[in-house]
């Protein structure tokens, strides 16, 4: 909460000022991100997408779907994941300006996604070299919902927290998965059914 205090002071009138105000109304953003590798520290992002979740609904048509420039690390590895090849890249945007589309198409809704914390230290990695700060958005993380939600019917036992499970479990189709936006849509869609059981 200070690191957030101190951020919107340095900030708060510069051009990502409201970034730092409280987010309006009921919108929020399902996030994903594709990488070279899951080290936080070293690996580059390939792709990043955010759905919108507005009045109920997923609006995957309205999605952001972004591909970056090849970055240096792509190697065959991390091919076999997300599947973009330097080809599938070459029309990619470097990843400052892909950054900045992506602060602007988010604003400052809450991020809803699985496993945001990896997510996250990559895209902070990135904005704290050329912003200077983290994003402050609100984090709705989905398996700590979906904890809650197997502790509440069955507090004997231990939730299997794959998210190709959890999906099945909750009635969600998992969308491209390792794709960057059907992952987001999956995660939309993944909200959506445990907002209203909640």
């Amino acid at each position: 909460m200070l690191k957030r205090l101190v951020q919107r002071r340095r900030h708060g009138k510069g051009p990502y000022g409201h970034l730092f105000a409280a987010p309006p109304g009921d919108e929020v953003m399902a996030l994903d991100c594709e990488t070279t590798g899951l080290n936080t520290r070293t690996a580059e992002l390939v792709s990043v997408a955010a759905v919108p979740v507005s009045a109920g609904r997923v609006q995957a048509g309205a999605a952001l779907d972004l591909r970056m420039a090849r970055p240096a690390s792509l190697d065959g590895e991390s091919i076999c994941i997300h599947g973009l090849r330097g080809v599938d890249l070459h029309d990619g945007v470097p990843v400052e300006e892909g950054l900045r589309h992506l602060l602007d198409f988010i604003g400052n809704r809450p991020l809803v996604g699985w496993c945001l914390d990896f997510d996250l230290g990559i895209i902070n990695r990135y904005l704290r070299a050329s912003l200077g700060f983290d994003l402050p958005n609100p984090v709705i993380e989905l398996s700590d919902l979906y904890r809650r939600r197997h502790h509440y019917r069955n507090p004997e036992s231990l939730p299997d927290l794959r998210f190709e499970r959890v999906a099945g479990e909750l009635g969600v189709p998992v969308i491209g998965r390792h794709s960057a936006r059907g992952d987001a849509t999956t995660a939309a869609l993944m909200y959506l059914k445990l907002k209203s059981e909640s």
